[in-house]
Protein backbone atom coordinates (compact mmCIF):
# COMPACT_ATOMS: atom_id res chain seq x y z
CA UNK A 1 0.00 0.00 0.00
CA UNK A 2 0.72 3.83 -0.32
CA UNK A 3 1.56 6.71 2.34
CA UNK A 4 -1.54 8.89 2.15
CA UNK A 5 -1.40 12.48 3.80
CA UNK A 6 -2.30 13.36 7.22
CA UNK A 7 -6.21 14.17 8.12
CA UNK A 8 -6.23 18.04 9.31
CA UNK A 9 -8.09 18.89 12.51
CA UNK A 10 -7.44 22.18 14.83
CA UNK A 11 -4.69 21.19 16.81
CA UNK A 12 -5.72 20.83 20.39
CA UNK A 13 -3.03 22.39 23.00
CA UNK A 14 -4.12 20.91 26.55
CA UNK A 15 -7.07 19.12 27.16
CA UNK A 16 -8.91 22.34 28.61
CA UNK A 17 -8.45 23.53 25.06
CA UNK A 18 -10.08 19.47 23.83
CA UNK A 19 -13.21 20.51 25.97
CA UNK A 20 -13.73 23.93 24.81
CA UNK A 21 -13.29 23.13 20.98
CA UNK A 22 -16.18 20.79 20.60
CA UNK A 23 -18.65 22.57 23.16
CA UNK A 24 -18.17 25.79 20.78
CA UNK A 25 -18.23 23.95 17.76
CA UNK A 26 -20.90 22.18 18.62
CA UNK A 27 -22.52 22.62 21.85
CA UNK A 28 -25.57 20.32 21.37
CA UNK A 29 -24.29 17.70 19.96
CA UNK A 30 -23.61 14.20 22.04
CA UNK A 31 -20.42 14.03 23.61
CA UNK A 32 -21.11 11.02 25.18
CA UNK A 33 -23.49 8.14 25.67
CA UNK A 34 -24.73 5.20 27.62
CA UNK A 35 -27.32 2.68 29.27
CA UNK A 36 -27.81 3.33 32.56
CA UNK A 37 -29.06 1.54 35.65
CA UNK A 38 -32.60 1.95 34.69
CA UNK A 39 -31.98 0.46 31.22
CA UNK A 40 -32.52 4.13 29.69
CA UNK A 41 -30.15 4.97 27.34
CA UNK A 42 -28.75 8.62 28.73
CA UNK A 43 -27.29 11.19 26.42
CA UNK A 44 -24.18 14.13 27.15
CA UNK A 45 -23.84 17.50 25.13
CA UNK A 46 -20.41 18.66 24.50
CA UNK A 47 -21.87 21.69 26.37
CA UNK A 48 -22.58 19.72 29.57
CA UNK A 49 -19.34 18.42 29.62
CA UNK A 50 -17.81 21.22 29.75
CA UNK A 51 -19.95 22.75 32.45
CA UNK A 52 -20.22 19.35 34.76
CA UNK A 53 -16.33 19.16 34.21
CA UNK A 54 -15.84 23.02 35.29
CA UNK A 55 -18.12 22.65 38.09
CA UNK A 56 -16.73 19.46 39.60
CA UNK A 57 -12.99 20.97 39.49
CA UNK A 58 -14.35 24.12 41.50
CA UNK A 59 -15.81 22.04 44.00
CA UNK A 60 -12.26 19.96 44.57
CA UNK A 61 -10.48 23.31 44.24
CA UNK A 62 -12.94 24.83 46.88
CA UNK A 63 -11.94 21.33 49.12
CA UNK A 64 -8.40 22.36 49.11
CA UNK A 65 -6.90 20.62 45.77
CA UNK A 66 -5.18 22.78 44.01
CA UNK A 67 -1.36 23.47 42.90
CA UNK A 68 -0.52 19.40 42.03
CA UNK A 69 -2.59 17.63 44.38
CA UNK A 70 -2.40 13.78 43.64
CA UNK A 71 -5.75 11.86 43.73
CA UNK A 72 -6.23 8.56 42.68
CA UNK A 73 -9.50 7.58 40.59
CA UNK A 74 -10.25 4.07 40.80
CA UNK A 75 -13.79 2.25 39.31
CA UNK A 76 -15.08 0.96 35.91
CA UNK A 77 -16.02 2.94 32.96
CA UNK A 78 -18.35 5.48 33.73
CA UNK A 79 -19.54 9.53 32.85
CA UNK A 80 -18.30 10.55 36.29
CA UNK A 81 -14.89 8.85 35.91
CA UNK A 82 -14.52 10.75 32.74
CA UNK A 83 -15.49 13.99 34.58
CA UNK A 84 -13.30 13.54 37.47
CA UNK A 85 -10.12 12.71 35.07
CA UNK A 86 -10.83 16.02 33.59
CA UNK A 87 -11.98 18.28 36.24
CA UNK A 88 -8.61 17.10 38.13
CA UNK A 89 -6.07 17.02 35.13
CA UNK A 90 -7.55 20.61 34.00
CA UNK A 91 -7.20 22.52 37.42
CA UNK A 92 -3.31 21.55 37.74
CA UNK A 93 -3.59 18.71 40.13
CA UNK A 94 -2.47 15.24 38.89
CA UNK A 95 -5.07 11.97 39.10
CA UNK A 96 -3.72 8.80 39.56
CA UNK A 97 -6.02 6.39 37.16
CA UNK A 98 -6.27 2.88 39.14
CA UNK A 99 -7.19 -0.76 38.03
CA UNK A 100 -10.00 -1.58 38.99
CA UNK A 101 -9.19 -5.16 38.36
CA UNK A 102 -6.44 -5.37 40.58
CA UNK A 103 -6.22 -6.57 44.38
CA UNK A 104 -7.20 -3.61 46.93
CA UNK A 105 -3.74 -4.44 48.86
CA UNK A 106 -1.69 -3.59 45.25
CA UNK A 107 -4.25 -0.35 44.87
CA UNK A 108 -2.55 0.67 48.43
CA UNK A 109 0.90 -0.16 47.36
CA UNK A 110 0.61 2.41 44.55
CA UNK A 111 -0.98 5.29 46.26
CA UNK A 112 1.65 5.25 48.55
CA UNK A 113 4.36 5.43 46.26
CA UNK A 114 2.70 7.77 44.24
CA UNK A 115 2.12 10.34 47.23
CA UNK A 116 -1.41 9.93 47.38
CA UNK A 117 -4.26 9.88 50.23
CA UNK A 118 -7.13 10.80 48.58
CA UNK A 119 -9.15 8.35 46.70
CA UNK A 120 -12.67 8.94 43.91
CA UNK A 121 -13.97 5.69 43.67
CA UNK A 122 -16.96 3.92 42.39
CA UNK A 123 -19.34 1.99 44.73
CA UNK A 124 -18.26 -1.40 43.43
CA UNK A 125 -15.18 -0.53 45.86
CA UNK A 126 -17.14 0.75 48.87
CA UNK A 127 -16.33 -2.17 50.98
CA UNK A 128 -12.30 -2.05 50.46
CA UNK A 129 -12.97 2.20 51.81
CA UNK A 130 -12.13 1.26 55.39
CA UNK A 131 -9.24 -0.69 54.75
CA UNK A 132 -7.68 2.22 53.05
CA UNK A 133 -8.36 3.96 55.38
CA UNK A 134 -6.81 1.84 57.93
CA UNK A 135 -3.14 1.80 56.37
CA UNK A 136 -2.89 5.26 54.68
CA UNK A 137 -2.43 7.80 57.08
CA UNK A 138 -4.67 11.45 56.20
CA UNK A 139 -6.80 8.78 53.61
CA UNK A 140 -9.43 10.90 52.20
CA UNK A 141 -12.38 9.15 49.84
CA UNK A 142 -15.00 10.77 47.81
CA UNK A 143 -17.76 7.65 46.50
CA UNK A 144 -18.31 8.44 42.89
CA UNK A 145 -22.05 7.96 43.81
CA UNK A 146 -22.17 11.72 45.18
CA UNK A 147 -21.01 12.67 41.76
CA UNK A 148 -23.45 15.13 41.23
CA UNK A 149 -23.91 16.38 44.62
CA UNK A 150 -19.97 17.73 43.72
CA UNK A 151 -21.21 19.04 40.15
CA UNK A 152 -24.18 21.01 42.10
CA UNK A 153 -21.90 22.40 44.78
CA UNK A 154 -19.24 23.83 42.04
CA UNK A 155 -22.14 25.18 39.80
CA UNK A 156 -23.57 26.91 42.90
CA UNK A 157 -19.66 28.40 43.79
CA UNK A 158 -19.25 29.37 40.42
CA UNK A 159 -22.64 31.08 40.46
CA UNK A 160 -21.66 32.94 43.44
CA UNK A 161 -18.16 34.27 41.79
CA UNK A 162 -15.87 31.56 42.25
CA UNK A 163 -14.05 31.54 38.97
CA UNK A 164 -11.00 29.56 40.44
CA UNK A 165 -11.13 26.92 37.58
CA UNK A 166 -12.11 29.44 35.10
CA UNK A 167 -8.94 31.21 35.64
CA UNK A 168 -6.52 28.94 36.71
CA UNK A 169 -3.49 28.71 33.59
CA UNK A 170 -2.47 25.25 32.94
CA UNK A 171 1.16 24.32 32.99
CA UNK A 172 1.06 22.02 29.85
CA UNK A 173 4.39 21.06 30.42
CA UNK A 174 3.87 19.82 34.14
CA UNK A 175 2.62 16.45 35.20
CA UNK A 176 -0.86 16.43 35.04
CA UNK A 177 -1.68 12.13 35.04
CA UNK A 178 0.57 9.29 36.98
CA UNK A 179 -0.41 6.33 34.72
CA UNK A 180 1.02 3.15 36.58
CA UNK A 181 2.83 0.43 33.89
CA UNK A 182 0.85 -2.95 33.92
CA UNK A 183 3.69 -4.95 35.23
CA UNK A 184 3.40 -7.98 33.21
CA UNK A 185 7.39 -8.23 33.46
CA UNK A 186 8.26 -6.12 36.95
CA UNK A 187 7.25 -3.63 39.42
CA UNK A 188 4.96 -1.55 37.83
CA UNK A 189 6.52 2.24 37.45
CA UNK A 190 4.83 5.41 37.66
CA UNK A 191 4.80 7.25 34.28
CA UNK A 192 4.43 11.25 34.44
CA UNK A 193 2.08 12.57 31.45
CA UNK A 194 1.58 16.14 31.12
CA UNK A 195 -0.96 17.85 29.44
CA UNK A 196 1.13 18.42 26.28
CA UNK A 197 2.38 14.76 26.29
CA UNK A 198 -1.55 13.54 25.90
CA UNK A 199 -2.45 16.49 23.21
CA UNK A 200 0.08 15.92 21.08
CA UNK A 201 -0.85 12.09 20.95
CA UNK A 202 -4.48 12.95 20.70
CA UNK A 203 -3.05 15.42 17.62
CA UNK A 204 -1.17 12.47 15.87
CA UNK A 205 -3.51 9.87 16.51
CA UNK A 206 -6.09 11.78 14.91
CA UNK A 207 -3.62 12.16 11.84
CA UNK A 208 -3.88 8.72 11.02
CA UNK A 209 -7.14 7.79 11.36
CA UNK A 210 -10.13 9.66 10.64
CA UNK A 211 -13.28 8.65 12.04
CA UNK A 212 -16.98 8.75 10.99
CA UNK A 213 -19.77 8.09 12.94
CA UNK A 214 -19.70 6.71 16.81
CA UNK A 215 -16.79 5.43 18.34
CA UNK A 216 -17.06 2.55 21.59
CA UNK A 217 -14.03 0.90 23.43
CA UNK A 218 -15.42 -1.35 26.12
CA UNK A 219 -11.11 -1.13 27.38
CA UNK A 220 -10.65 0.57 30.49
CA UNK A 221 -10.45 3.71 31.11
CA UNK A 222 -7.86 3.74 32.79
CA UNK A 223 -5.32 2.36 30.53
CA UNK A 224 -3.84 5.16 28.48
CA UNK A 225 -5.09 2.81 25.35
CA UNK A 226 -8.61 2.75 25.95
CA UNK A 227 -8.72 6.61 27.28
CA UNK A 228 -6.80 8.30 24.86
CA UNK A 229 -8.05 6.48 21.31
CA UNK A 230 -10.83 4.62 22.62
CA UNK A 231 -12.86 8.22 24.04
CA UNK A 232 -10.81 11.25 23.45
CA UNK A 233 -9.88 10.67 19.77
CA UNK A 234 -13.32 10.11 19.74
CA UNK A 235 -14.57 12.91 21.36
CA UNK A 236 -12.15 15.15 19.47
CA UNK A 237 -13.12 14.08 15.97
CA UNK A 238 -16.92 15.77 16.85
CA UNK A 239 -18.32 12.30 17.04
CA UNK A 240 -20.66 10.77 20.04
CA UNK A 241 -18.57 7.83 22.13
CA UNK A 242 -20.38 5.56 23.55
CA UNK A 243 -19.54 4.43 26.79
CA UNK A 244 -19.10 0.52 28.09
CA UNK A 245 -19.79 0.31 31.42
CA UNK A 246 -19.39 -3.35 31.77
CA UNK A 247 -17.26 -5.57 28.90
CA UNK A 248 -19.58 -8.47 29.37
CA UNK A 249 -22.55 -6.26 28.31
CA UNK A 250 -20.15 -5.62 24.43
CA UNK A 251 -22.30 -7.24 21.74
CA UNK A 252 -25.59 -5.52 23.42
CA UNK A 253 -23.85 -2.44 23.66
CA UNK A 254 -22.93 -2.32 20.15
CA UNK A 255 -26.88 -2.92 19.00
CA UNK A 256 -27.42 0.41 20.91
CA UNK A 257 -24.44 2.35 20.19
CA UNK A 258 -24.47 1.12 16.58
CA UNK A 259 -20.29 2.27 16.19
CA UNK A 260 -18.86 3.01 13.46
CA UNK A 261 -15.54 2.16 14.63
CA UNK A 262 -14.73 -0.31 17.81
CA UNK A 263 -10.70 -0.15 20.03
CA UNK A 264 -10.04 -3.23 21.31
CA UNK A 265 -7.03 -5.76 22.35
CA UNK A 266 -6.27 -9.08 20.43
CA UNK A 267 -8.39 -10.57 23.47
CA UNK A 268 -11.66 -9.23 22.41
CA UNK A 269 -10.63 -9.87 18.94
CA UNK A 270 -10.18 -13.59 19.78
CA UNK A 271 -13.23 -13.66 21.60
CA UNK A 272 -15.34 -12.13 18.61
CA UNK A 273 -13.93 -14.94 16.09
CA UNK A 274 -14.77 -17.51 18.47
CA UNK A 275 -18.17 -16.17 18.04
CA UNK A 276 -18.52 -15.27 14.42
CA UNK A 277 -17.17 -19.02 13.51
CA UNK A 278 -20.06 -20.24 16.19
CA UNK A 279 -22.66 -18.02 14.24
CA UNK A 280 -21.52 -19.52 11.36
CA UNK A 281 -21.79 -23.21 11.89
CA UNK A 282 -25.62 -22.16 13.39
CA UNK A 283 -25.97 -20.68 9.57
CA UNK A 284 -24.84 -23.74 8.46
CA UNK A 285 -21.26 -22.86 7.45
CA UNK A 286 -22.30 -19.77 5.33
CA UNK A 287 -21.28 -17.02 7.28
CA UNK A 288 -21.47 -13.32 5.28
CA UNK A 289 -20.15 -9.64 5.56
CA UNK A 290 -23.85 -8.72 6.50
CA UNK A 291 -25.07 -11.37 9.47
CA UNK A 292 -21.20 -10.79 11.17
CA UNK A 293 -21.90 -6.57 10.56
CA UNK A 294 -25.64 -7.17 12.13
CA UNK A 295 -24.46 -8.82 15.29
CA UNK A 296 -21.73 -5.66 15.54
CA UNK A 297 -24.34 -3.35 15.27
CA UNK A 298 -24.69 -2.15 11.65
CA UNK A 299 -22.41 0.04 10.79
CA UNK A 300 -19.33 -1.32 11.81
CA UNK A 301 -16.17 -0.36 9.21
CA UNK A 302 -12.84 -0.51 11.52
CA UNK A 303 -11.28 -1.89 14.28
CA UNK A 304 -8.34 -0.28 15.75
CA UNK A 305 -6.63 -2.88 17.75
CA UNK A 306 -3.53 -2.33 20.22
CA UNK A 307 -2.03 -3.50 23.33
CA UNK A 308 -0.52 -6.67 23.36
CA UNK A 309 0.36 -8.76 19.66
CA UNK A 310 -2.27 -9.47 17.18
CA UNK A 311 -1.95 -12.46 14.90
CA UNK A 312 -2.13 -11.31 11.22
CA UNK A 313 -4.50 -14.32 10.40
CA UNK A 314 -7.09 -12.03 12.47
CA UNK A 315 -6.79 -9.29 10.13
CA UNK A 316 -6.80 -11.37 7.12
CA UNK A 317 -10.51 -12.76 8.80
CA UNK A 318 -12.32 -9.62 9.60
CA UNK A 319 -10.94 -8.23 6.15
CA UNK A 320 -12.91 -11.06 4.55
CA UNK A 321 -16.34 -9.73 6.31
CA UNK A 322 -15.88 -5.80 5.12
CA UNK A 323 -14.25 -4.71 8.30
CA UNK A 324 -10.90 -3.27 8.60
CA UNK A 325 -8.83 -4.64 11.34
CA UNK A 326 -6.26 -1.90 11.57
CA UNK A 327 -3.47 -3.13 13.96
CA UNK A 328 -1.12 -0.71 16.29
CA UNK A 329 1.45 -0.48 19.16
CA UNK A 330 1.68 1.92 21.25
CA UNK A 331 3.34 2.21 25.15
CA UNK A 332 2.07 4.09 28.77
CA UNK A 333 5.39 6.41 28.32
CA UNK A 334 4.41 7.38 24.94
CA UNK A 335 0.95 8.75 25.69
CA UNK A 336 0.16 5.74 24.73
CA UNK A 337 0.30 5.34 20.51
CA UNK A 338 3.60 5.35 17.98
CA UNK A 339 1.94 3.75 15.08
CA UNK A 340 -1.14 2.04 13.33
CA UNK A 341 -2.00 0.74 10.15
CA UNK A 342 -4.55 3.34 7.86
CA UNK A 343 -7.22 2.18 6.54
CA UNK A 344 -5.41 2.83 2.76
CA UNK A 345 -1.97 2.02 4.14
CA UNK A 346 -1.46 -1.00 5.88
CA UNK A 347 1.02 -3.80 6.08
CA UNK A 348 -0.24 -7.31 7.56
CA UNK A 349 1.94 -8.48 10.30
CA UNK A 350 2.98 -4.89 11.02
CA UNK A 351 1.63 -2.32 13.08
CA UNK A 352 1.49 0.77 10.36
CA UNK A 353 3.36 3.72 9.77
CA UNK A 354 4.44 5.74 12.60
CA UNK A 355 2.51 8.57 13.65
CA UNK A 356 3.26 12.03 12.24
CA UNK A 357 5.24 14.07 15.05
CA UNK A 358 6.87 10.92 16.44
CA UNK A 359 10.08 10.11 15.82
CA UNK A 360 11.53 6.18 15.69
CA UNK A 361 14.92 4.67 14.90
CA UNK A 362 16.19 0.61 15.24
CA UNK A 363 18.71 0.88 17.79
CA UNK A 364 22.28 -1.69 17.05
CA UNK A 365 20.69 -4.03 18.88
CA UNK A 366 17.00 -3.85 17.56
CA UNK A 367 15.21 -1.78 20.03
CA UNK A 368 12.80 0.96 19.36
CA UNK A 369 13.64 4.15 20.00
CA UNK A 370 12.03 6.87 20.27
CA UNK A 371 11.03 10.97 20.31
CA UNK A 372 8.37 13.31 20.54
CA UNK A 373 6.02 15.90 22.43
CA UNK A 374 4.37 12.32 23.40
CA UNK A 375 7.31 10.67 25.44
CA UNK A 376 6.98 10.91 28.98
CA UNK A 377 8.55 13.57 31.28
CA UNK A 378 9.78 10.48 33.06
CA UNK A 379 9.29 7.94 36.17
CA UNK A 380 7.87 9.01 39.36
CA UNK A 381 10.68 8.71 41.82
CA UNK A 382 13.11 6.92 39.87
CA UNK A 383 15.37 8.85 38.57
CA UNK A 384 18.01 5.75 38.00
CA UNK A 385 15.21 4.18 35.58
CA UNK A 386 14.67 7.25 34.31
CA UNK A 387 17.87 8.19 32.99
CA UNK A 388 18.30 4.47 31.52
CA UNK A 389 15.46 4.79 30.11
CA UNK A 390 16.43 8.13 27.47
CA UNK A 391 20.03 7.36 27.13
CA UNK A 392 21.52 9.06 24.13
CA UNK A 393 18.03 11.44 24.09
CA UNK A 394 15.95 8.79 22.83
CA UNK A 395 13.60 7.07 25.06
CA UNK A 396 14.28 3.44 25.07
CA UNK A 397 10.72 1.29 24.55
CA UNK A 398 11.87 -2.41 25.34
CA UNK A 399 10.41 -3.37 22.52
CA UNK A 400 12.67 -5.14 19.53
CA UNK A 401 11.82 -4.29 15.54
CA UNK A 402 12.41 -3.29 12.64
CA UNK A 403 10.92 -1.11 10.00
CA UNK A 404 10.26 -2.27 6.47
CA UNK A 405 9.45 0.34 4.08
CA UNK A 406 7.44 2.84 6.04
CA UNK A 407 6.11 0.35 8.06
CA UNK A 408 6.88 -0.70 12.02
CA UNK A 409 7.43 -4.34 12.76
CA UNK A 410 7.49 -5.49 16.38
CA UNK A 411 9.77 -9.25 16.59
CA UNK A 412 9.71 -9.06 20.93
CA UNK A 413 10.59 -7.83 24.12
CA UNK A 414 14.02 -7.11 25.59
CA UNK A 415 13.23 -7.46 28.71
CA UNK A 416 11.11 -11.08 27.22
CA UNK A 417 14.66 -12.02 25.84
CA UNK A 418 16.41 -15.42 26.25
CA UNK A 419 20.12 -15.41 26.49
CA UNK A 420 20.97 -19.05 26.12
CA UNK A 421 24.37 -20.94 27.28
CA UNK A 422 25.87 -20.50 24.10
CA UNK A 423 25.36 -16.43 23.92
CA UNK A 424 22.90 -16.59 21.33
CA UNK A 425 19.89 -14.51 21.77
CA UNK A 426 16.19 -15.84 21.21
CA UNK A 427 13.06 -13.98 21.03
CA UNK A 428 10.29 -15.91 22.63
CA UNK A 429 7.62 -13.98 20.83
CA UNK A 430 9.12 -15.08 17.42
CA UNK A 431 8.81 -18.94 18.21
CA UNK A 432 5.05 -18.40 19.89
CA UNK A 433 3.57 -16.35 16.65
CA UNK A 434 4.46 -20.18 15.02
CA UNK A 435 3.02 -22.05 17.57
CA UNK A 436 -0.11 -19.90 17.82
CA UNK A 437 -0.48 -20.11 13.72
CA UNK A 438 -1.89 -23.74 14.68
CA UNK A 439 -5.98 -23.71 14.95
CA UNK A 440 -5.31 -25.66 18.35
CA UNK A 441 -3.08 -23.41 20.53
CA UNK A 442 -5.22 -20.64 22.22
CA UNK A 443 -2.25 -19.37 24.52
CA UNK A 444 1.67 -20.26 24.38
CA UNK A 445 4.22 -18.80 26.48
CA UNK A 446 8.16 -19.40 25.20
CA UNK A 447 10.59 -19.08 28.63
CA UNK A 448 13.61 -20.66 30.05
CA UNK A 449 13.88 -23.85 32.43
CA UNK A 450 17.02 -25.39 33.54
CA UNK A 451 18.83 -23.67 30.91
CA UNK A 452 16.76 -24.95 28.10
CA UNK A 453 13.82 -23.82 25.89
CA UNK A 454 10.53 -24.54 27.36
CA UNK A 455 6.77 -23.89 26.05
CA UNK A 456 3.33 -23.92 28.21
CA UNK A 457 0.65 -24.17 25.62
CA UNK A 458 -3.14 -24.02 26.64
CA UNK A 459 -5.39 -25.67 23.84
CA UNK A 460 -8.07 -24.20 22.19
CA UNK A 461 -10.97 -25.68 24.13
CA UNK A 462 -13.17 -26.99 20.67
CA UNK A 463 -9.97 -28.44 19.47
CA UNK A 464 -10.36 -31.34 21.96
CA UNK A 465 -6.47 -31.94 20.80
CA UNK A 466 -4.82 -34.86 23.03
CA UNK A 467 -1.47 -33.88 24.20
CA UNK A 468 0.62 -35.87 21.48
CA UNK A 469 -0.79 -33.68 19.14
CA UNK A 470 1.01 -30.88 20.41
CA UNK A 471 3.98 -32.81 20.82
CA UNK A 472 4.39 -33.10 16.98
CA UNK A 473 3.50 -29.48 16.57
CA UNK A 474 6.64 -28.59 18.76
CA UNK A 475 8.45 -31.05 16.47
CA UNK A 476 7.76 -29.31 13.23
CA UNK A 477 8.85 -25.91 14.79
CA UNK A 478 11.80 -27.27 15.69
CA UNK A 479 12.87 -28.46 12.40
CA UNK A 480 12.87 -25.19 10.84
CA UNK A 481 14.88 -23.69 13.66
CA UNK A 482 18.59 -23.73 14.75
CA UNK A 483 19.29 -26.03 17.61
CA UNK A 484 19.45 -23.03 19.97
CA UNK A 485 16.10 -21.87 19.48
CA UNK A 486 14.65 -25.54 19.37
CA UNK A 487 12.21 -26.26 22.99
CA UNK A 488 13.01 -29.38 24.60
CA UNK A 489 10.18 -28.85 27.40
CA UNK A 490 6.47 -29.14 26.63
CA UNK A 491 3.88 -28.27 29.27
CA UNK A 492 0.14 -28.28 28.38
CA UNK A 493 -2.04 -26.37 30.57
CA UNK A 494 -5.31 -27.39 31.54
CA UNK A 495 -6.34 -23.12 32.44
CA UNK A 496 -5.56 -20.01 30.57
CA UNK A 497 -2.23 -17.83 31.29
CA UNK A 498 -3.58 -14.97 33.89
CA UNK A 499 -3.56 -11.57 32.16
CA UNK A 500 -3.35 -7.81 32.98
CA UNK A 501 -6.54 -5.68 32.89
CA UNK A 502 -5.52 -5.05 28.55
CA UNK A 503 -4.98 -8.55 27.93
CA UNK A 504 -0.97 -9.12 28.10
CA UNK A 505 -0.36 -12.22 29.51
CA UNK A 506 1.74 -11.99 32.84
CA UNK A 507 5.14 -13.31 32.22
CA UNK A 508 6.38 -13.08 35.38
CA UNK A 509 4.01 -15.51 36.95
CA UNK A 510 5.27 -18.47 34.72
CA UNK A 511 7.63 -20.71 36.12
Amino acid sequence: MRAYPIYELTQVENLRHLIDLRADDNPNGTAFFYTGDDGDVKTVTYSRFRDDVAACATYFMSQGYREGAHIALLGVNSYEWLVTFFAVCNSGNVILPMDARQPVENTMKLLVSGDCTTLVYSREFAPAISAFAANIPGFKGFPMTEAASWIAEGEKLIEAGDHSFAEYELDVDKMCALVFTSGTTGVPKGVMLSQKNIASNINQACGNYCLEGPGLSPLPMHHMFGLVVGHLMVFNYNKPCYIVTNMRNIMKDMQIAKPKCLFVVPMIIETFAKQFRNLGKRAGGQLTPEMVKSVCGGNLSDIICGGAPLMPMYVQMFRQFGINLLNGYGITECSPVLAVNRVHDYLDGSVGPVLHGCEVRIDEDGEILVRGDNVMLGYYKMEKETEEAFKGGWFHTGDIGRIEDHYLIITGRTKNLIITSSGENVSPEELEDKLLADPAVAEAIVYEKDNVLAVQIYPEPEAHAPEEYFKALLDKVNKGEPVYRQMKKLIVRAEPFTRNSTGKIIRALIK
